[in-house]
């Protein structure tokens, strides 16, 4: 039979860093309070599985990249029109992405299109799921790299892990032939597949300012909208209604 002194040693063996920090502490509680056996080691085992939890979570969101404090709650949906039901339920529902829908975000410059897709992000690690946010041109570059080295089918199944792709600004990618090319080829590798989040300053009708020809915005935008929600948002620029703030204050 194991001795009391060898528990810390077992369970650094065993991998359980909250159970060997909390097991005596925890003990203490439980002489105190009667705890059954099976109560007490409930209770580690919770505090295990719970840290563990949010160990992968804080991982989760270093490596997906969302920009810094773009959440929902400081989201000021009194400054744009928008559909704010649709946007919690995207938040706070993970079904869409089981099912690999779509989301696209439409809107001009600076009525907060970035901030609710990285808010949707970051409430989805929240719940567990791996994101990556990145600006589309970023991306497009890195699959263009890759696929003259001949490694964009290798790079495309890397980013598989991620079950929520948010492709930020999608209007500035170049209509040049490589560039289209990778970003399409993103788009139909993930079609049915896994999630994309889509944010544009350009409506549908004017895709063909992203792609290089009217065949490959037609087959990109049919993936795309064939299992999507799309959103909307209207409004002023929130950079420039501030700049006017500030410059009345200032006056």
């Amino acid at each position: 039979m194991p001795h009391t002194e060898m528990l810390p040693l077992l369970l650094k063996q065993l991998h359980l860093p909250t159970i060997q920090k909390r097991w005596q502490s925890l003990h203490q509680q439980a002489m105190q309070d009667n705890w059954t056996m099976p109560r007490y080691l409930s209770v580690l085992c919770e505090e295990e599985l719970a840290q563990r939890s949010n160990l992968r979570i804080q991982r989760c969101l270093t490596e997906a990249k969302l920009p810094l404090g773009k959440t929902l709650e400081r989201f000021d949906f009194n400054a744009c029109r928008v559909h704010q039901a649709k946007i919690n339920y995207l938040s706070h529902d993970s079904q869409w992405l089981e099912n690999a829908e779509n989301l696209l975000l439409f809107g001009p410059s600076g009525t907060g299109k970035t901030h609710i897709a990285a808010a949707i992000g970051h409430a989805q690690v929240q719940r567990g799921q791996r994101v990556l946010f990145s600006a589309t041109t970023t991306i497009v570059q890195h699959l263009q790299q890759e696929k003259r080295q001949l490694q964009l089918r290798q790079a495309l199944a890397k980013l598989d892990k991620y079950v929520l792709l948010i492709l930020d600004d999608i209007g500035y990618v170049k209509p040049s032939e490589s560039e289209s090319s990778v970003l399409f080829e993103l788009i139909a590798h993930r079609y049915e597949s896994a999630s994309l989040v889509i944010t544009s300053n350009q409506p549908l009708s004017a895709w063909e300012s992203i792609f290089s020809d009217t065949m490959m915005t037609v087959a990109a935008v049919d993936r795309l909208i064939h299992h999507a929600s799309i959103i909307e948002i209207q409004g002023e620029s929130y950079r420039k209604t501030e700049s006017t703030r500030r410059t009345q204050q200032s006056r």
